[in-house]
């Protein structure tokens, strides 16, 4: 009987110890899901800030053209 006992004894730590584990990966599983969805929307947020970093380099440009334009105007005028 001493054995059946003993068995029950490592069979219910067995049991006890795979719960934890399942909690602890349930857990896991619930960070991982949050940080891929962080991931995500940081990676949504750097497309549109180059995006915009784009768009503004490109509108600097114009408005260097546009000085330049100016610029060759006035010299053309003053000639």
């Amino acid at each position: 009987m001493y054995g059946f006992a003993r068995l029950e004894v490592a069979i219910r730590a067995l049991v006890e110890c795979c719960e934890r584990l399942d909690e602890e990966c349930a857990g896991l599983r619930k960070q991982l899901v949050q940080r891929d969805e962080r991931v995500s929307a940081l990676e949504a947020q750097l497309i549109e800030s180059n995006q915009l970093r784009q768009d503004v380099g490109k509108r600097i440009d114009e408005l260097i053209a546009q000085i330049d334009l100016l610029d060759s105007q006035l010299e053309s005028g003053e000639s």
